[in-house]
């Protein structure tokens, strides 16, 4: 059992119920359309961040091994389509902010990740990460609040989805527990 030690004899609702009552008011979510591997990766790390709710768009079926039984402990939903899931951040009040790389065409809403101030106001976030091959679509892109990037600074075009959503979700949390 992968949980902290304090936790170790607590059945999966009363962890669970630990998690719901620890975590902050912010969600994830993840394109889910060709099957990727990073949407465990995903789920783990909003365990281990605290976030209330992770979700994902697209195939209903996933491969769990590698999110080690988080998906019991942290509130998960899936949508079918992109539609759906833009309907539920909308009605929830989530301010929805896609992650994504080299988009020019959106320039005008798109800011690096260490921007002061970047989340100032921003009560409710729901992060979206597209899937490793295809990122987000344009209509995602579109219904996003704002866009967030993180500039690179070797060779290498993109980071992978999991290791991206690490990064955000820390810096979110180390925001928020500053405020």
């Amino acid at each position: 059992m992968n949980v902290l030690d304090h936790l170790k004899t607590h059945t999966v609702l009363e962890i669970k119920n630990y998690c719901k009552d620890s975590a902050i008011d912010a969600g994830v979510a993840m394109m889910h359309v060709s099957g990727d591997f990073n949407l465990s990766t995903l789920i783990r790390n909003a365990n281990f961040f605290g976030y209330k709710q992770a979700c994902y768009v697209g195939k209903k079926k996933w491969d769990r091994r590698g999110s080690v039984g988080t998906y019991h402990y942290t509130d998960l939903s899936h949508f079918t389509d992109e539609q759906s899931f833009v309907d539920y951040v909308k009605n929830e009040n989530y301010n929805l902010i896609a992650v994504e790389n080299n988009i020019p065409e959106y320039e005008h809403k798109t800011y690096d990740l260490y921007e002061e101030d970047l989340f100032y106001g921003i009560d409710k976030p729901m992060f979206i990460f597209g899937e490793e091959k295809d990122g987000l679509s344009g209509f995602m892109l579109d219904n996003s609040d704002l866009i967030i990037t993180i500039q690179a600074y070797g060779s290498v075009r993109s980071l992978n989805v999991g290791t991206t959503s690490r990064i955000i979700m820390s810096n979110y949390r180390n925001y928020y527990d500053k405020l």
